[in-house]
């Protein structure tokens, strides 16, 4: 297969996380939100090319049920914290009463963690976090948790990692 999509700028940083304590990280686009934003991922766990064929055939081929199940999920979570949480909170226009895919103009997305299964490294699913702000004044980001093209869930930032795309009886 001739793949398109090449990450750009790649380079190594620090990961606590990794037992080398690197990990590579590169920018390239994210066709969901029409961004480009940095990539993230421990080469002790996959290569480069592993991490560019899960960007591109399955992270920027979301299918359109799994979008729309994405703008779902992001709806319910937004209407929750300005809701229960925050009512008097400031958003701007169209926000509050933003649902489907319209809720996709407010977010902006800044990394994407690509992980392999921690508990099954013959696993052939990748999974990710992906890590956006909103448009308003709630300090926290989003987490979109993504197993291969699954949206497991939508929730504030923090930041699990692997553990939250897997459980170990995976």
């Amino acid at each position: 297969m001739n793949r398109k999509f090449h990450l750009e700028n790649v380079g190594k940083e620090d990961d606590i996380y990794a037992s080398n304590g690197e990990a590579t990280s590169g920018f390239g686009l994210f066709v969901l939100s029409n961004e480009r934003i940095e990539y993230h991922f421990r080469e002790e766990d996959m290569s480069l090319d592993e991490a560019e064929s899960y960007i591109e055939n399955f992270l920027n081929h979301l299918p359109d049920e799994t979008v729309d199940e994405l703008c779902e999920k992001m709806c319910v979570w937004k209407d929750h914290i300005l809701t229960d949480c925050y009512p008097d909170m400031k958003c701007p226009n169209g926000l509050a009463d933003a649902q489907g895919r319209d809720i996709l103009r407010f977010i902006s997305v800044s990394d994407i963690y690509i992980y392999r299964n921690p508990y099954d490294k013959n696993d052939p699913l990748f999974g990710a976090s992906v890590s956006a702000g909103m448009e308003w004044d709630f300090e926290d980001g989003i987490e979109i948790i993504i197993k291969a093209k699954e949206v497991l869930e939508v929730r504030e930032f923090l930041g699990y990692g692997e553990h939250a795309i897997w459980k170990e009886n995976d």
